[in-house]
């Protein structure tokens, strides 16, 4: 299933998106840019838009998932945005968003509607690529990761040297230049194969960040940014596909347990 999010100027138009993947990026793109220390909010709310329910801002997220916001600034060429409506607290030693908070506030915040399965223990990328392929026996999906983003490469790598890959397995040698602390999350929307690589289709908090928000990584170095977190993959999809999720984590043979 391969279709083009309006306004891509990339090798995205190639992608095959995870079921209702095109219309998730188009959600997080709407969204653009997460407000300061909520990127694991920025995701849920374009998860939760994406199946149709509808969320205030992402303020609202944060407060339902008990985000601590922290310390730190975007990526060079963007702007901090703090149009905050509600007080979400900052700093200590809570700062973050934990992932049973935020499967909470999706859980919460749809009325039940939405159900999320986590995915966590040995990341390799046979296990994460076997992961996203059995997602496609599913109506729609979201998938959320917390990610070291300094193990991913440049948001910007050139589409020549991402083709390259995919003909070779070779990976590009950008490296991503902003290192955020603390971890950093993502949504995985989509998946380019070729000959020799595996591209992932990562949609982004920042315009900044890829084609305003969307980057592709080589499968290798996804697997790698979970690897260093330690990394949980957050499955979103309607409540009624939950037992589908679990066994597609526990198939990949990793666990559908929170950290």
């Amino acid at each position: 299933m391969s279709s083009r999010v309006d306004g891509d100027h990339t090798g995205l138009s190639r992608v095959h998106w995870l079921p209702g993947g095109a219309r998730l990026a188009a959600e997080a793109r709407a969204e653009l840019p997460q407000k300061d220390g909520l990127a694991a909010a920025f995701t849920a709310l374009a998860a939760l838009r994406a199946a149709g329910i509808a969320v205030a801002d992402q303020d609202e997220v944060a407060v339902a998932a008990g985000t601590v916001r922290r310390p730190g600034g975007p990526p060079p060429g963007e702007q901090g945005r703090a149009d905050f409506r509600l007080r979400i607290p900052f700093g200590g030693a809570r700062a973050g968003t934990s992932a049973v908070g935020l499967a909470s506030a999706v859980e919460t915040l749809s009325a039940g509607r939405l159900r999320v399965v986590p995915a966590t223990g040995e990341w390799t990328a046979t296990a994460l690529f076997d992961l996203l392929a059995a997602l496609w026996d599913l109506p729609r999906v979201a998938v959320i990761a917390r990610v070291d983003a300094a193990e991913l490469g440049a948001p910007d790598t050139p589409e020549r040297a991402l083709l390259d890959y995919l003909d070779t397995g070779v990976p590009p040698l950008w490296t991503n230049r902003w290192r955020p602390e603390g971890g950093h999350h993502v949504l995985v929307a989509g998946v380019r194969i070729g000959a020799e690589g595996t591209l992932l289709s990562v949609v982004d908090t920042y315009p900044a960040l890829g084609d305003n928000g969307i980057h592709e990584q080589p499968l290798e170095w996804v697997t790698a940014a979970l690897r260093e977190e330690p990394g949980t993959l957050l499955l979103v999809a309607d409540a009624e596909h939950a037992p589908l999720l679990e066994r597609a984590v526990l198939a990949a043979g990793l666990v559908p347990r929170m950290p």
